[in-house]
């Protein structure tokens, strides 16, 4: 395995959650959801005093008249420092071995994220880009593909996706070392430890970032070791089938409830080509899903020894 420095990157950090304006006035700058430019989906709002600073933070923030202004939006994530450090997960800490989920409704075979060629990643937008990839009811194509190193997972991904009805579920097996990975643009990056950087508290108490990875951008080919297919691997990671029947049923409880509610508008239960999204019945002591904004539900299972654990979802 090659050694793969860490790189540190500069990033603005943001409030976790929109908010009205009116009610931080002091904020000098904000980000705002925008769908007016392709592949920017956020505009970025300042006092004019603050641009030369960020400027020189950051030199490819567009000109002063272009994004200077005092308002104009109801709701948007304050700027609360303009520069914190991060790290990519590199070094002593970049696992040997990364495995992801992949199945037929996946776009790019699973290993392009859904915005590949069309989100752009930059350090103004970057934390608020991962909220989003990490809030299953945000329906905004994501630059970022969730890989994990550990099996357990694997299993339950695996399950919910046979459960879901999903053809063509596989379980790759890739080297993050590999000598075909641009480092620059396929960078990699620990979630819970850029949750902790953001400051996310909502996020911070999701037991479903441990040993949560983000690679941006895609995952070279030629780093895939083995591509196997679930049927085969079930026997061995999930051999009575406790998951499967467990994700089973979940499913049926969650398309009972979407009948109730006349097809689930709300968005409860929803499927989407890369994303499973569970939400919590009251009447449920075990919750069926997270947002990183609103409820701030849980996902959780019980597992056979009474403990539970949330893990995420997000294929």
């Amino acid at each position: 395995m090659s050694f793969v420095p860490v790189e540190k990157v500069v990033i603005a950090q943001y409030g976790e959650q929109r908010v009205a304006q009116e009610t931080m006035p002091d904020v000098e700058a904000w980000v705002v959801d925008s769908k007016v430019e392709k592949g920017i989906p956020f505009k970025l709002w300042m006092r004019p005093e603050l641009h030369e600073n960020l400027k020189a933070l950051y030199p490819s923030l567009p000109n002063a008249e272009e994004i200077t202004r005092g308002g104009g939006f109801l709701q948007g994530r304050p700027m609360l420092k303009p520069a914190i450090t991060i790290e990519t997960c590199d070094g002593d800490t970049r696992p040997k071995r990364l495995y992801r989920v992949v199945h037929a409704r996946n776009p790019f075979g699973g290993i392009k994220a859904r915005g590949y060629g069309t989100v752009d990643i930059n350090p103004l937008h970057f934390q608020v880009l991962v909220q989003k990839h990490l809030n299953w009811n945000c329906s905004s194509p994501s630059p970022f593909l969730s890989v994990t190193d550990n099996l357990n997972k694997v299993t339950v991904i695996a399950a919910v996706c046979e459960a879901r009805g999903f053809a063509g579920i596989e379980v790759l097996e890739f080297d993050p070392a590999h000598p075909s990975w641009d480092h620059r643009h396929q960078r990699l990056w620990n979630a819970r430890h850029l949750v902790d950087q953001f400051g996310t508290k909502i996020l911070q108490r999701r037991e479903f970032l441990h040993q949560e990875f983000l690679v941006e951008n895609m995952i070279p080919p030629e780093s895939i070791l083995r591509r196997r297919p679930w049927k085969s691997l079930r026997g061995i990671l999930d051999p009575g089938e406790f998951w499967l029947n467990m994700m089973r049923k979940k499913v049926k409880h969650i398309s009972r409830l979407k009948r109730r509610r006349g097809g689930g508008s709300d968005g409860e239960g929803e499927v989407t080509n890369d994303k499973i999204i569970h939400k919590k019945d009251k009447k449920k002591t075990v919750s069926d899903g997270p947002g990183t904004e609103g409820s701030g539900e849980e996902t959780a299972v019980v597992m056979k020894k009474r403990r539970v654990i949330d893990f995420k979802l997000r294929l």
